[in-house]
């Protein structure tokens, strides 16, 4: 009798053995909290399906911290964010989150563990004056996509040291205010670039003229889905019918002559009535 006695507690939990996909998919109905401080508190199999459920997709998406209120929260979901970092390298894209800053060492951190991904996004322009992103472009020498909002005191920053680290870059999306320089600085650094988005940003008109310069000879698609469009005083053109026409029959006419030109999104007048309702218009 103490022998099977002993046999049974050293036998190990059902729950162990179960496979750990089916576990995954059940977790991935379970409550955002209980995923946090349920599941994970199991047994080690348990935790590990659970950072499968959170982490373990094609995109790491970071931005699941945005929607947690509490700090106890936030310090499980990056503990276990460190789990799957120091398990796991084989995502695709990264989403960083708009709200939370991971801070300079734990910017790093993901960045050194994810020197495959191909596409970077980020949602806040306080992230991008982050020195820890200058430095992370350091890891992701393999980026294919990057989109971001910029500033006027980070844009051509950020755009110089894209072209000196992210030499395979094929489509670029920036939102804020684009000048001469930044547009300058895409144009002489991404020669190769297939995609470009300007949308719901504030460009120069001289930015927009270097945009259809020719210069970007692969490019396939270019999006300036309203955007404001400022002369050399920083005046709205859009508040002149007439310079407003002149400006977009000269971009016009430049697209046309862009052979390798596929899509062209735009509509620069304020207020569009035709646009407003619509979620991805085209002018």
């Amino acid at each position: 009798m103490k022998k099977q006695k002993q046999k049974q507690k050293q036998s190990p939990s059902p729950w162990q053995d179960l496979n750990p996909f089916l576990l995954s998919k059940i977790f991935s109905f379970l409550d955002f909290n209980d995923q946090l401080f349920g599941a994970p508190f199991v047994c080690r199999s348990w935790l590990s399906s659970t950072v499968d459920t959170l982490f373990k997709n094609s995109s790491l998406d970071l931005r699941l911290i945005d929607t947690l209120e509490e700090e106890n929260q936030r310090l499980r979901f990056t503990h276990l964010l460190k789990l799957a970092l120091n398990q796991y390298q084989g995502w695709v894209s990264i989403y960083f989150p708009t709200k939370h800053l991971f801070g300079y060492f734990g910017t790093l951190y993901i960045a050194e563990r994810t020197p495959s991904v191909s596409s970077v996004v980020l949602s806040s322009s306080g992230v991008c004056g982050d020195f820890a992103i200058f430095v992370s472009l350091l890891y992701w020498k393999n980026l294919k996509v990057f989109r971001a909002p910029v500033s006027p005191e980070n844009g051509f920053h950020l755009i110089s040291q894209l072209a000196d680290r992210c030499k395979k870059l094929k489509e670029i999306r920036l939102q804020g205010t684009i000048m001469e320089k930044e547009v300058s600085s895409i144009v002489e650094g991404f020669p190769g670039l297939q995609i470009l988005d300007f949308s719901e940003s504030t460009l120069s008109s001289n930015a927009l003229d270097i945009v259809f310069d020719g210069r970007l000879k692969f490019v396939k698609e270019i999006n300036i889905l309203h955007s404001k469009v400022i002369d050399n005083e920083g005046k709205d053109i859009r508040e002149d019918y007439w310079r407003l026409n002149e400006v977009r029959n000269r971009m016009l006419e430049k697209a046309a002559g862009i052979k390798s030109l596929k899509k062209l999104s735009h509509c620069l007048v304020k207020n569009c009535p035709d646009c407003k309702d619509s979620p991805n218009p085209e002018g």
